[in-house]
């Protein structure tokens, strides 16, 4: 069957075009105090800028009222093209955000000043004394593919704001601080000539109220956050539990496109919104198959462990492949489990006991089948109870303390805790990542998992006669082989010579501070080497490990083929710079790349199968967006088997390929798709869940690094776990 029969691709995008004539701006170098101008930096001056400002450069500012004519500013004809894509895109924004304004709706510049529009969702259940606001954010793009403008149309995260004012909500609740507030939406009312009354709604931070004038309180409205969700009592995160199984996931397409086909037929698909930006009548774009690309077959293809010939099993289900064993086994023939777990539930151990070390349901087959090696249980007494639900780590120290270790022995930790690293309380979320490094100091590796959630999982399969708890098993058991030196399974490809470097970033919502994790690999099989953890400002920490990496490469092998850098988001001159300097103090002539890898959650690109009910497209799948920029699909649907929602709807990865030493290598098909592939293959090997990844472990494998490490009491990795294996899964 043709591929435009079997798919019917579109994006969240709507195309227009550019005004045909020129449209005549008006400028100054100077800010005027009787109107209002906008500031533009030298990367927002139009391309014949010096028609008018002949000794303009860089340095200087300029002012512009965009098209509406002042007395004093300098009239210039401005073609709209993509030499002067970004000042029409801040002409384009101003003008959609006087669009909504004047419907009285919120609008929100986001961090690159596209607009953040807020519409309150009447129709779904707020929490008490809450207001919830869907989203949308309306981002003016360059097309780099048909060279052509277009807006993403994208469903943000929606919020929730408090419905009582600062005033009122410190009024009635006495331990209430203004600490509690982040950001806010504050309400103005402004008095006309001619009688009538404007209102102005604008989100701002608290703390900036302050260099307001005559600030009314009373209609200032705090957006909900953690802290202040934790303290009106409201559940406001909603990452999952990685230990804790979904057993029906939410299709993320279904829901995403009918918001924004609503939003677009609400406020879009009308003349008024056409006079701003002539968007096509047809709606949001279909692709053009000449952007279309797919992985090869074999790239989703693993290996797992031997069957009874001795010959390694293949497959492409990892929650199916794992039950032949692993690839391969941990280092360790002595191994031993214990438990840490509150007094008060201490007697499901014994139960979970025998799940790990027997079978659970005859579905989970015992740790033993996953490792390939005896696991047993310490002698009895070993294991810790404690008493406080609120703060263990004093008494789980203490006893760690007191016990006596073999030297022997490789010691596991099964770790029932009452507080998970999701807990609302910042001193408790603490407490998650300061057991586990207290076992890691003692050389320990340490398996969560959060007691109340294992037990009501356990108690609806008793009830509803599942099994679903075997999955989280199956979860724990690969964890446990990896941070032992296992291999739960590998990529099935053909082993080359080449050093793979996966830099990922966390920030800490506590500290605002953002933290930089990398891993190492010496081949393109997925067997990570080594892992660093550093400030995001660290250019030369990060170059300076990369050289220890090719170093210790060179030292078993000849130099690397290559070398592939995997970058959170797009590499600045500045952080290429150093590694370039490396490569070449190293007489290293090898080519250079860097793969950009981005989330598409909100206000980016998500990618539709009209042909297919839940609007998913196929595993593999991507899309040319023009510029090196590439959309893949990566998820469990698969042309040649069928679909199971239980796999869940991730959406696509933002790939941006660059070759900083040699550029006509970006543009070489084989090596495209071949980087392509590998980010694909990359995240098949994540070894913290049996379920499929979206984003490869060379990105979500530092990020966890750069989640735990900063939580340590020393600030980084326990010198003696070492960082050549995954204690973190």
């Amino acid at each position: 069957m043709p591929i435009e029969e079997k798919e019917k691709l579109f994006l969240n995008t709507l195309s227009f075009e550019y005004p045909k004539e020129p449209v005549t701006f008006y400028f100054s170098l100077e800010d005027r105090t009787d109107c209002r101008l906008t500031k533009l930096n030298h990367l927002l001056f139009p391309s014949n800028i010096k028609d008018i400002f002949p000794k303009i450069s860089n340095s200087d500012t300029l002012y512009t009222s965009f098209d509406y004519k002042i007395d004093g500013l300098l009239p210039l004809e401005i073609n709209f093209s993509a030499n002067n894509f970004f000042i029409a895109k801040r002409y384009y924004n101003r003008q959609i955000k006087y669009y909504f304004n004047q419907k009285g709706i919120l609008v929100e510049p986001t961090f690159i000043k596209d607009n953040q529009i807020w519409l309150q969702n009447k129709a779904e259940k707020a929490p008490k004394d809450c207001a919830i606001y869907d989203r949308y954010t309306i981002k003016v793009n360059f097309n780099h593919f048909f060279s052509s403008p277009e807006l993403v149309v994208s469903f943000d995260r929606p919020s929730k704001v408090l419905t009582k004012s600062v005033s009122k909500f410190l009024s009635e609740n006495d331990e209430a601080t203004a600490d509690l507030f982040n950001r806010v939406v504050y309400i103005e009312y402004f008095q006309n000539e001619n009688g009538t009354r404007t209102t102005r709604r604008q989100v701002t931070k608290y703390e900036k109220l302050k260099e307001f004038e005559d600030v009314d309180y009373q209609n200032v409205y705090p957006i909900i956050n953690r802290d202040l969700a934790a303290f009106i009592g409201i559940d406001d995160d909603e990452d999952e539990q990685e230990t804790t199984v979904v057993f029906q996931k939410k299709n993320r397409y279904t829901k995403y496109y009918g918001k924004i086909s609503r939003f677009y037929d609400t406020y879009l698909n009308n003349d008024d919104f056409r006079a701003i930006a002539p968007i096509d009548k047809k709606g949001f774009s279909f692709v053009n198959p000449m952007q279309m690309g797919k992985t090869t077959p074999q790239s989703k293809q693993l290996i797992f462990g031997r069957n009874q010939y001795g010959d390694y099993q293949t497959g492409v289900v990892p929650q199916k492949g794992v039950n032949y064993g692993p690839f391969k086994q941990p280092i360790y023939n002595n191994i031993q489990l214990f438990f840490i777990a509150p007094k008060l539930h201490f007697q499901h151990t014994v139960n979970l006991a025998d799940y790990l070390l027997k079978n659970y349901k005859n579905y989970f087959k015992g740790l033993m089948h996953y490792t390939n090696v005896p696991v047993s249980l310490t002698p009895k007494g070993f294991s810790i109870q404690f008493l406080d639900l609120q703060n263990p780590l004093p008494e789980i120290e203490q006893a760690l303390e007191n016990r006596v270790l073999n030297p022997d022995v490789k010691y596991i930790a099964i770790y029932l805790t009452p507080i998970g690293k999701h807990a609302k309380d910042k001193e408790q979320r603490k407490i998650y990542f300061k057991v586990k490094e207290k076992l890691l100091n003692r050389n320990i590796s340490s398996q969560c998992i959060e007691t109340d959630k294992m037990m009501q999982v356990i108690a609806e399969d008793e009830k509803n006669n599942r099994k679903n708890f075997a999955y989280t098993l199956q979860n724990m058991a690969i964890a446990i082989n990896a941070k032992l030196g296992g291999i739960p399974w590998r990529i099935n490809t053909p082993i080359s010579k080449e050093l793979i470097v996966g830099v990922g970033a966390f920030k800490n919502i506590d500290t605002n501070i953002q933290y930089i994790g990398s891993a190492f690999s010496f081949d393109n099989s997925g067997a990570f080497n080594s892992f660093e953890y550093f400030h995001h400002d660290q250019v030369n920490v990060l170059a300076g490990s990369i050289e220890n990496a090719i170093i210790n490469f060179t030292k078993v092998n000849n130099k690397p083929s290559r070398l592939i850098i995997h970058f959170y988001k797009e590499m600045s001159e500045q952080e290429i710079e150093p590694i370039e300097n490396i490569l070449h103090r190293l007489n290293l002539d090898i080519p250079f790349f860097v793969v950009t890898i981005n989330k598409t959650e909100s206000e980016d690109f998500v990618l539709f199968d009209g042909k297919n009910v839940d609007l998913l497209p196929y595993s593999g799948r991507y899309i040319n967006l023009g510029n090196q920029t590439f959309l893949l699909c990566n998820n469990t649907r698969y042309e040649d088997s069928i679909f199971s929602a239980i796999d869940g709807f991730p959406f696509p990865v933002k790939l941006k390929i660059h070759c900083p030493n040699d550029e006509a290598l970006q543009t070489d098909r084989n090596i495209i798709e071949g980087l392509i592939d590998q980010v694909y293959q990359f995240s098949r090997i994540y070894w913290k869940s049996v379920k499929q990844q979206n984003l490869p472990v060379t990105i979500k494998y530092p990020g966890m690094v750069a989640q735990i490490a900063p939580h340590f009491s020393s600030g980084d990795i326990p010198s003696n776990i070492g960082k050549d294996n995954l204690w973190f899964l």
